[in-house]
């Protein structure tokens, strides 16, 4: 299934990039000859895309802080984008996540005439494909502030142990992810820098019996290194 998923995201990338075209770039540029003068068109040094590798560190929102309140520090994404125009980029997105919590010994109501005593934890991890769309206000700034969204489907584990006691769902659910970052180069002149910002993930999962029927939802903040091409 791994190779599958692998293979999804590769094809899906690949299609984006496809039909992104036609942009002014570092590579394409608009020269008029004047003599022996060559004169570079105005937007010659906008790049073709980005390609950024990101540590991911999340915090729980909404029915998901009541099933897990602890930070997740287990978590990373890459992407790929693409100008269409000089401020809009689509891609691919791929990333996965995990958050943990462990609970004191003690005794658990399962429903209305059972009970498990043992120490307790739950658990969340999801592996994310799909599709991402940034508008950059500001490209010929010297950093550069986005707003974006990534959509696609998620595969998703979800479990709650205590002591012996064990339930888990493994389902593919849909997830959206807006989020607001900026790209900030090493220097003036380099193809590399920080990428961070802040994104907002939404699973469209219910189940009554994590508590959870609003869908899964969680804050990230991402850092990573941002390379263009």
């Amino acid at each position: 299934m791994k190779k599958n998923i692998l293979l999804t995201f590769v094809l899906v990338l690949f299609t984006a990039v496809s039909f992104a075209d036609g942009v002014p770039t570092k590579n394409n540029v608009n020269t008029i000859t004047n003599g022996s003068a060559v004169v570079a068109g105005d937007d010659f040094l906008l790049p073709d895309g980005y390609f950024n590798i990101n540590y991911n560190l999340g915090w729980t929102a909404g029915d998901m802080s009541n099933f897990i309140g602890e930070n997740s520090y287990r978590g990373f994404s890459i992407d790929g984008r693409k100008f269409i125009n000089d401020k809009i980029t689509i891609g691919g997105y791929m990333g996965w996540t995990g958050f943990f919590e462990k609970f004191d010994r003690k005794t658990y109501p399962i429903d209305n005439s059972t009970t498990v005593t043992g120490v307790g934890s739950n658990t969340y991890y999801n592996f994310t494909l799909g599709m991402n769309a940034h508008y950059y206000p500001l490209q010929n700034s010297a950093i550069k502030p986005y707003v974006g969204v990534s959509v696609g489907p998620t595969y998703q584990t979800i479990n709650t142990q205590i002591g012996r006691y064990y339930i888990e769902n493994q389902s593919w659910q849909f997830m959206i992810a807006p989020e607001l970052g900026v790209f900030i180069p090493f220097g003036p002149d380099s193809d590399v820098g920080v990428n961070t910002g802040i994104r907002y993930n939404l699973v469209s999962f219910q189940n009554t019996n994590y508590g959870i029927s609003n869908g899964i939802s969680y804050f990230q903040w991402f850092v990573g290194i941002s390379f263009e091409y």
